[in-house]
């Protein structure tokens, strides 16, 4: 019998994102037409192929048997596909936040370079709801961004902890209003550290807003403000981080996600698959190398940001 590749990338999408509304916003369809394309495949195949939970979804005996298959099928087909559209002509656009480690994105990018040179590789590097909205509208093939601890669609690379960052030669007062430079206010993390601090009674107020992460480095590197920042920018020797000392709340973690358009592309499926596998690497190499390029401290959380700024558009013609 041969089974319906649409059928496959459907059930093996429901796989992934363990849940059947997700699977529908990741191909587009309404959620009963996810739940037809799941029942048709079980009628091919004459087994139940999905148990649905509470929480998710449970694979049978022989949905994990077919899963494997599927991702093989589909690899394949995708490969002949893009092979016979000459695909290694390709474009692929990443889009990243500003906050992200930088000297990961550059490792990524010379690595991508070298496997695919016949690949142009676009960067769009911007804020939250920016990178989303291009990424929602088709103009990006993938982004990493930012959530809040399994509340995105996508693939989770890592756990991180956000921290409160200040100059070297910042000195806080417990008992003074913590000044602080912040995104707008449609940002996430804004949200967040206003909450934490509100939640605790800490008195605080905006000394600068910028939309970009440069603003925010120039009021905190001046001494004049802190801000919130993920771990990971900390590497910097010019930075600091502050806490109960200053009585600064715990911030909650986030996690950076992989987030992909849905459209098929060979060279796009490599970038994803080399993201992937560099975040996981660098999971494992950090008991032996704290100094691990891709990012300062994650934790691997197994399978965005909301703030606002204009991107800024780099291109790396290979």
């Amino acid at each position: 019998m041969l089974y319906d590749t649409v059928l496959l990338r459907t059930f093996a999408t429901v796989c992934d994102l363990r849940s059947f509304t997700k699977a529908a916003r990741r191909v587009h369809l309404t959620q009963s037409a996810v739940s037809l394309h799941i029942k048709r495949l079980e009628e091919q195949v004459g087994s139940r192929l999905i148990a649905r939970q509470t929480r998710g979804i449970l694979l049978t005996e022989h949905g994990e048997v077919l899963l494997s298959y599927a991702r093989r099928i589909l690899a394949l087909h995708k490969e002949a596909t893009h092979r016979l559209r000459h695909d290694e002509a390709a474009i692929v656009r990443l889009g990243a936040p500003e906050y992200f480690n930088l000297h990961a994105l550059a490792s990524l990018i010379a690595q991508f370079s070298l496997l695919h040179p016949g690949v142009q590789l676009q960067l769009k590097v911007g804020l939250g709801t920016d990178i989303l909205a291009l990424l929602d509208d088709g103009q990006l093939d993938m982004a990493i961004v930012s959530s809040e601890i399994g509340e995105a669609d996508g693939i989770s690379l890592c756990r991180e902890r956000r921290v409160w960052a200040a100059g070297h030669g910042m000195n806080l007062p417990p008992d003074t209003p913590a000044p602080l430079a912040v995104f707008p206010p449609t940002c996430r993390w804004r949200q967040v550290a206003l909450e934490q601090l509100d939640r605790v009674g800490r008195s605080w107020t905006v000394v600068l807003q910028s939309t970009g992460t440069a603003g925010i480095l120039a009021a905190v590197d001046a001494g004049i403000a802190i801000t919130v920042f993920p771990e990971c920018r900390l590497m910097t020797p010019t930075l600091k981080s502050l806490g109960p000392a200053e009585a600064l709340p715990t911030l909650p973690d986030f996690e950076f996600v992989l987030r992909s358009s849905g459209k098929e592309s060979l060279a796009a499926d490599q970038l994803a698959e080399l993201i992937i596998n560099r975040f996981q690497f660098s999971t494992t190499d950090q008991t032996d190398n704290p100094a691990s390029p891709l990012i300062s401290n994650p934790h691997r959380s197994d399978l965005g940001s909301q703030c606002r700024s204009k991107p800024h558009a780099y291109t790396i013609a290979t």
